[in-house]
C-alpha cells in the first residue's frame, strides 16, 4: 500500500514514519516544510519531499499517486490560537479542505488527524465518547477555541461526505501524545509557546519557575507516541476502521497538571541524580498565553471502538514521561541553546 503523509516532519509524523518503516509493509512518502525531526529515520520504503501543501500542483499530484492520505497538517500551539487566529483557521481548515478535495477528486482514502479539543469544555459525561458526546466550545471572544472549531468543522464536512458515499475516511482524535521528538525546549521563565511537558522540562533544565496555568487543577490524559502509532496501524488495516471516528488515548493516565509537575520533578531527579528545586508559580491563563485564552478541564476518552480493533495501550503515565525526559537528558545539545 502507498501511504502519503502530509506533515511528516513533525512529532507525530516522524514517529509514525519510523513505525511504518519498521513494519516494512508499505511504501511511504512524506511531505513537510522541514525534516529536522526525521534526522536518522530512513529506509528503502520511505521517501521525503521538502515542500508546502500550499503548492497545489505538488500536493494534488502526490495524492493522485498514492492509496491512502494521512493529514497531520495543523498548528497545535495555544499561543498561536490567541495571537494569530486567522492564520490558524487558514491552515487548520482551508488548507486541510484542499487535501480533502484532492482525496474526493482522486477517490483516495483519507485518515484525518483531528484533536481531543473538539470536545471543548467539560460536559456532564464521565468520559468522552467519539460517537455521542457533545462538543462544547467557549465564547467567540475567547479565540483560543478557533483551533478546536476549525477541526470540528473539518470533521463534520468529512463525515458528511462519508454519509453521502463519496469518501472513504477515518478520523483520529489524539489525546496528548508524548514521547521522543516531542515539541522543543524554551528559555527559563518563558510564557506561551509549546505544550506543558516542554515548559515543565525546560524549567528543570534551567532552574527556572514552573508555571501552573490557572492553578494546575485541569485534568488531562496522556498517550505514548508508540501506542499512538500502533493505533494508526489498527485503524489502517482493519475494515471496521473505515468511515468512523476514533479517540486515541489512554484513560488510565488521567492526572492534573499540578500532579504532573510533581511527577516530572521526581522522575527528572531519579534520571539525572539531581533533584530539581523549581519555584512553582500559579499564573492566570491570559497572562501566560495572551488575551483570548481560556482553559478547561477534561474527562478521559472512551476507547472501546479502538480496543475492539485489537489495540491496547502499553505505557502508563510514569513510563510515558520517564522516557520523554530521558530522551532530552540523553541529548544535551537540544538544551544547549536555552542553557547558553
Amino acid at each position: 500500500m502507498k501511504i502519503l503523509i502530509f506533515g511528516a516532519g513533525g512529532f507525530i509524523g516522524s514517529n509514525l514514519i519510523e513505525h511504518l518503516i519498521e513494519q516494512g509493509e508499505h511504501e511511504i512518502t512524506g511531505l513537510d516544510v522541514t525534516d529536522t525531526k526525521l534526522a536518522g529515520i530512513e529506509g528503502p520504503n520511505f521517501k521525503f519531499i521538502k515542500g508546502n501543501i500550499s503548492e497545489e500542483g505538488l500536493a494534488n499530484e502526490l495524492v493522485a499517486e498514492t492509496d491512502v492520505v494521512v493529514d497531520l497538517i495543523a498548528y497545535a500551539n495555544p499561543s498561536i490560537y490567541v495571537e494569530s487566529p486567522l492564520e490558524v483557521v487558514r491552515l487548520n481548515f482551508f488548507e486541510n479542505m484542499k487535501i480533502l478535495e484532492y482525496c474526493l477528486h482522486h477517490q483516495k482514502r483519507l485518515i484525518q488527524y483531528s484533536t481531543s479539543e473538539v470536545y471543548g469544555k467539560r460536559t456532564r459525561d464521565s468520559e468522552y465518547h467519539d460517537d455521542h458526546s457533545d462538543l462544547v466550545m467557549g465564547p467567540v471572544q475567547k479565540q483560543r477555541w478557533i483551533y478546536a472549531s476549525s477541526k470540528q468543522l473539518l470533521e463534520r464536512i468529512i463525515y458528511a461526505h462519508g454519509m453521502k458515499g463519496d469518501l472513504d475516511y477515518s478520523i483520529i482524535r489524539p489525546f496528548n501524545f508524548v514521547g521522543p521528538r516531542f515539541d522543543y525546549l524554551v528559555p527559563a521563565g518563558s510564557k506561551g509557546g509549546p505544550r506543558v511537558f516542554s515548559h515543565f522540562l525546560s524549567a528543570m533544565f534551567t532552574g527556572g519557575p514552573i508555571y501552573l496555568v490557572d492553578g494546575g487543577g485541569q485534568h488531562r490524559c496522556f498517550t505514548h507516541i508508540n501506542d499512538a502509532s500502533t493505533a494508526f496501524s489498527a485503524i489502517l488495516e482493519n475494515g471496521a476502521g473505515r468511515n468512523d471516528i476514533f479517540n486515541v488515548g489512554n484513560p488510565d493516565t488521567n492526572t492534573t497538571m499540578e500532579n504532573l509537575a510533581h511527577l516530572m520533578q521526581r522522575l527528572y531527579g531519579e534520571i539525572t541524580g539531581s533533584a530539581p528545586n523549581n519555584e512553582i508559580i500559579v499564573i492566570d491563563g491570559e497572562d501566560f498565553y495572551g488575551k483570548g485564552y481560556e482553559d478547561m478541564d477534561r474527562v478521559p476518552p472512551n476507547v472501546d471502538k479502538l480496543t475492539a480493533l485489537g489495540w491496547k495501550q502499553t505505557k502508563g503515565l510514569e513510563a510515558i514521561f520517564a522516557e520523554a525526559i530521558q530522551y532530552y537528558v540523553d541529548r544535551p545539545e537540544l538544551a544547549a541553546e536555552i542553557l547558553s
